[in-house]
């Protein structure tokens, strides 16, 4: 009898899970709506302001010289030449692929005998009308789990709102180094593509999907291994281990922490917004002397990701190198100084979501609204001691190892250019700048961990303190963080991922030396999709996100304050300004190179 209540039980909740997915894939829509209705937009001014027929081989005008050399070799894969490739493409044949299949469904007999560029950039428009559908279900597997775990009951939490969820969708979908390719033909918007469909898999634990689609994201871009690889393995470790941050104003010693790691497979992962810069070390130790100690038991878990490295080793054999064109002047080199611009970046496009912290830090709390102010200290600079020695260490690296590639002082398109110009114009600007990496770098792994008005603690039974280690006694096994699976984006994101996160930047990064914004999108998405919930939590606040306003005014203050988050309304009006801006100029800033009369150049990312 109590076996057919529990399955009915069962049943029912399984059922609930199911109407709450399809409640959040309904609201989506909107979402995929304005993203479809702004990309075809785009695409259609660009094919209006810039024509641009690839008709018999002959070029009649073609946007940017990197796209010209896309245009003709999907021509030739067009035309089944697959063995002949172009002196100057780097990166794989994955979407020239994809172009076979679109246009060969679409007309077989046409293609044969001519390109047309139109139905080439239209390639990307239909990954545009994808990439939503895809960021909904990452993000929402991620508000809806515990650093990957899966939680009792799926549904949003009440930090989050359906509306806010397919906020956060449409700014994704409107991050403007992606949006900006939706009209072109470019690898980065299939790339993109391809990573969150790994994701994807991996958090539905589709192994042999996941897999093939890891191995056909390096097919768009060789970098994307790092992010299907070493990221998603990483990530995967992480999660097979039990954590725990210790509680108490006293933090366990180092030496506690690592024979508790060595002996209980156990991983110290405090929380961003409770860590300081010594529980980023502390965990790595602790990471690495589990992860030894608990090598055999980890193996099964990470195979599949093995599988990908694998046949990333075969191609890169295959190809003596990781670029397939144009070696010369893609040189694989240790290029540090591409962790210092990724802040900055970051900074630029996310500072709607950003500001908050940077008034926290300069400007006294009691002159702040109430709904950013923070009673404690944890959102405030670095302390002196971890400050100096970091600004040092970026010293160093902008004097040592800043590495300016002859591309970048050689095409005054990219706004790369004009960048370097002002960090060149005189010796002593890219030492002044350091501080501002610094801060922004602050910023960004701070927002991991919340909004500084989000330190209300979530109800749940503590993680027990750890113990120290004396000689003769045993160390009690924590129980299993599963018990403890809370809804973490009303808290923030742990210290794991940050560092994972940070590893696979860097890996994708460091061995490029051009830089180009089109190398951070895929950083800045998976920072973008683990920034937690900025609603406090708790009854008290629950109930005020459920009251109805009355009145015009308090309405409009509900919409755009209190009950949904107002960074969201900023980032995307930045987003829409910026795209419009950049748009703009692409399409009536054009100018001419005196060696290259009759030929327009237009301003790009």
């Amino acid at each position: 009898m109590s076996e057919g209540i529990l399955e009915m039980e069962d049943s029912l909740r399984r059922a609930n899970n199911m109407k709450n997915w399809l409640v959040i894939a309904e609201s989506t829509y909107t979402s995929w709506i304005v993203i479809v209705c702004l990309s075809v937009y785009w695409h259609y001014r660009i094919e209006k302001e810039v024509p641009r027929p690839y008709l018999l081989g002959k070029v009649l005008l073609i946007a940017e010289k990197d796209e010209f050399f896309h245009v003709q070799q999907a021509e030739l894969y067009l035309r089944g030449r697959f063995t002949e490739w172009h002196p100057k493409i780097t990166t794989p044949p994955g979407l020239y692929l994809v172009s076979l299949f679109y246009l060969g469904v679409l007309s077989v007999t046409r293609i044969i005998d001519y390109v047309n560029v139109a139905d080439l950039r239209r390639t990307n428009l239909w990954a545009a009308g994808l990439i939503p559908f895809h960021v909904w279900f990452v993000l929402s597997k991620l508000v809806t789990s515990y650093d990957g775990f899966k939680a009792d009951e799926i549904a949003l939490p009440f930090a989050w709102s359906m509306i806010e969820l397919n906020h956060a969708i449409l700014n994704i979908c409107l991050f403007p180094p992606l949006f900006f390719f939706y009209g072109l033909y470019y690898t980065d918007v299939w790339s993109v593509l391809a990573v969150l469909t790994t994701i994807q898999f991996r958090q539905r634990r589709w192994w042999r999907l996941m897999v093939a689609a890891g191995i056909a994201s390096f097919f768009f871009r060789q970098t994307n291994i790092f992010w299907v690889a070493i990221y998603l393995g990483g990530s995967e470790i992480v999660s097979r281990l039990d954590r725990g941050s210790g509680s108490g104003s006293v933090k366990p010693s180092v030496r506690t922490l690592v024979v508790t790691s060595w002996q209980h497979s156990y991983v110290y992962d405090p929380l961003v917004s409770q860590a300081s810069f010594e529980d980023y070390v502390t965990f790595t130790m602790s990471l690495v002397a589990v992860s030894v100690a608990q090598i055999s038991k980890l193996l099964p878990h990470v195979k599949y990701y093995l599988q990908i490295l694998s046949a990333f080793g075969f191609f890169v054999l295959w190809n003596e190198g990781v670029v397939l064109g144009d070696k010369e002047n893609h040189v694989a080199s240790l290029h540090l100084a591409q962790m210092l611009y990724i802040w900055p970046y970051i900074m630029f496009f996310s500072f709607p979501l950003l500001y908050p912290y940077i008034l926290n830090a300069i400007i006294p709390q009691e002159l702040l609204p109430s709904g950013l102010r923070t009673g404690s200290t944890r959102h405030q600079l670095p302390r002196l001691i971890v400050a100096l020695p970091i600004l040092f260490i970026m010293l160093l690296i902008v004097h040592f190892n800043t590495i300016i590639h002859p591309f970048t002082l050689a095409d005054n398109r990219h706004y790369t250019f004009y960048v370097f110009r002002i960090l060149l114009y005189h010796p002593a600007i890219k030492y002044l700048v350091v501080p501002i990496y610094f801060i922004c770098a602050w910023a960004a792994i701070t927002a991991l961990g919340g909004l500084p008005n989000v330190q209300t603690p979530i109800a749940c039974t503590p993680i027990p303190r750890l113990q120290p280690v004396r000689r003769g006694e045993q160390v009690r096994l924590p129980p299993s963080n599963a018990k403890y699976a809370e809804l973490a984006f009303r808290r923030g994101r742990h210290v794991s991922f940050a560092m994972i996160w940070l590893v696979a930047t860097s890996l994708s990064l460091v061995t490029a030396p051009l830089v180009e914004p089109r190398y951070f999108i895929i950083p800045w998405l998976v920072w973008r999709l683990h920034l937690a919930s900025p609603w406090p939590t708790g009854e008290e606040a629950s109930k005020k996100r459920r009251k109805k306003a009355r009145g015009f005014r308090k309405r409009l203050r509900a919409v755009f304050w209190e009950k949904h988050d107002h960074r969201l309304w900023l980032e995307t009006v930045w987003f829409l300004v910026v795209n419009w801006g950049v748009g703009y100029v692409f399409l009536y800033w054009g100018f001419e190179w005196p060696q290259e009369k009759g030929k327009v150049q237009r301003f790009m990312w």
